[in-house]
């Protein structure tokens, strides 16, 4: 029989975590500590797909294999890995959350697109907020308030819940118009569930993460971004734009940029 208690293992060692984070600050189960931790996991640990893109690799979801990933070889993860630890981190300082299943619908995706991302919500004093450190597209930077139907801003863009579908979506507001970002059930995920959506992603040929290698971390004034061998920093609200065309700028790119060194053959 399978063993899935893995994945229900509680976080190994929070002061490693906080320490690859850069949190050096008070930790206790309120606003102002979650709202930093998901500063500091954005703007410290990437969003990548490396392992499924390039390497063609298993992606575990259990919490040893993702501090040993994320933590301790200073890697970084898509949604499924990020999310896991963020929530073993949360739990183990006390939070009161829950995972929850969601589906990408920017217009850029399919019509109709599967399952492909999980994300937080954490209740304090009786406020429910949404919470993620593992989406690689436009994302708040904070914690936003569930149920307030109002336009709420992070770090300068502005965020609102729309829930007149029945399901909840979270939309960007632009001075173009609004965007669709993620639509979600707010309603809880066993952690158990998670494993069929990630085997999906990680292994099937119609995956999106199989076929484009997205690399993607927050800085203090903007972004930098890989997709496939095209590098994107955008800062201050200018974009350089530089085409990695050999192994060895790819991987320079990767160390100076998102800290991440890799011992497998990377496609060029």
């Amino acid at each position: 029989m399978f063993d899935f208690e893995p994945i229900y293992a509680p976080l190994p060692d929070r002061e490693a975590y906080l320490k690859r984070i850069g949190y050096e600050g008070a930790v206790s189960p309120d606003l102002e500590t979650l709202n930093a931790l998901i500063r500091a996991h954005l703007t410290h640990v990437p969003f990548e797909n490396l392992d499924v893109y390039d390497a063609g690799a298993d992606i575990p979801l259990d919490t040893a294999s993702l501090f040993d990933k994320i933590v301790t070889r200073r890697r970084g993860g898509y949604c499924f890995e990020l999310n896991a630890l963020f929530y073993a981190l949360l739990k183990d300082i006390g939070f009161d959350c829950y995972p929850i299943a969601v589906r990408v619908v920017r217009a850029s995706m399919r019509r109709v697109s599967p399952l492909s991302h999980r994300a937080t919500i954490v209740t304090i004093d009786g406020v429910r907020y949404f919470a993620d450190v593992g989406f690689g597209g436009p994302a708040p930077h904070s914690a936003l308030e569930l149920d307030n139907p109002a336009e709420q801003l992070s770090d300068g863009q502005r965020f609102f819940f729309d829930k007149s579908g029945g399901d909840t979506v979270l939309c960007r507001a632009t001075d173009s118009g609004n965007e669709r970002l993620l639509q979600f059930s707010e309603a809880p995920v066993d952690p158990i569930d998670f494993l069929a959506l990630n085997e999906y992603q990680a292994k099937s040929k119609m995956s999106g993460f199989r076929m484009v290698r997205m690399v993607n971390i927050t800085t203090e004034d903007g972004a930098i971004t890989i997709m496939n061998n095209v590098m994107r920093v955008h800062k201050n609200g200018t974009t350089t734009e530089t085409t990695l065309s050999t192994q060895e700028e790819l991987r320079r790119a990767l160390r100076d940029h998102f800290g991440i060194e890799v011992d497998f053959e990377l496609k060029v």
